[in-house]
Formats: structure tokens, C-alpha cells, sequence
């Protein structure tokens, strides 16, 4: 069973977003995004442009962006089967969203609060859905 619309909606909006950003700190770490509101005061405020450490951190982080984007993508939009391994990974990765809006929120970066919003609804979409979708059990049509 594939998930609902709202959840392939949120996330795919976030994870493009999260994957579009951990290209970009892979590739040119500290280059604002213009479809980022506020991504130039958040590049600036880290100094990974100047700071040739910070710059590995974001090359490090973004990798890890792309991990985490690519993974939300094949579990939300890979397969309509695997329901019950989504339903695990949903609260598995609903759970790190959830710490990731933590995290971010209580920094108070320029620029973070609408990243944080952003995995805070995820992570509330993915574990409610984990949580409260009914997953009905196939039967074995095939006895072996």
C-alpha cells in the first residue's frame, strides 16, 4: 500500500529541498541558494565559503543531506509493497526528523527556523502515519 498524498507531498517537497542543498554543500560548500529564502545570511553566518574546515564539515553534512533525501525518496515513492518495512522506517526516520527540528530550532541560525518547521512536519507526518494507517496483512495465496 503506497502512502497517502499528504505524506508524498511533504516529503517531497522537503527531501528535494534537503537534496538540492546537499548537493550544493558538496559541490560548492557556502553558495547561497536563491530558492533557499535566507540561505545567504545562513552561508555567511558559517563561513564555509572562507574556512576551508567549514567547508569539509558542509562537504561531510552534505553528503549525509543526500544519504538521508535519497533514502525518504525510495521509501516514500520507491514501491507500493514494503508496507510494513515502510511503517518501521517511517518512525525511524520521523524520530530523526523530529530531533533534527530540535536541533535547529534551538540554534537559532539565520535563515533555519523554516528548515526546522519543515522536518518537524515530517517527522510528525511520518510517525503519525506509522502509528495510526491500518496495514492490512496479505494472505499467502502460494503454499509452498
Amino acid at each position: 500500500m503506497a502512502p497517502p498524498i499528504h505524506i508524498k507531498l511533504i516529503s517531497g517537497i522537503l527531501n528535494t529541498i534537503v537534496l538540492i542543498a546537499g548537493i550544493r554543500n558538496l559541490v560548492a560548500p557556502g553558495t547561497p541558494l536563491v530558492v533557499i529564502p535566507e540561505d545567504d545570511m545562513f552561508q555567511a553566518h558559517f563561513g564555509a565559503a572562507s574556512d576551508p574546515k567549514m567547508a569539509h564539515v558542509f562537504q561531510l553534512f552534505g553528503v549525509f543531506m543526500i544519504m538521508a533525501a535519497c533514502t525518504k525518496h525510495v521509501t516514500v515513492f520507491g514501491h507500493s509493497e514494503g508496507t510494513f518495512l515502510r511503517k518501521k522506517l517511517f518512525f525511524v526516520l520521523g524520530l530523526a526528523d523530529i530531533a533534527c527540528a530540535a536541533i535547529v530550532f534551538q540554534y537559532n541560525a539565520p535563515g533555519s527556523k523554516g528548515f526546522a518547521v519543515l522536518h518537524g512536519l515530517e517527522g510528525v507526518a511520518f510517525i503519525a502515519d506509522a502509528a495510526l494507517r491500518k496495514r492490512p496483512v496479505k494472505t499467502d495465496s502460494k503454499k509452498s
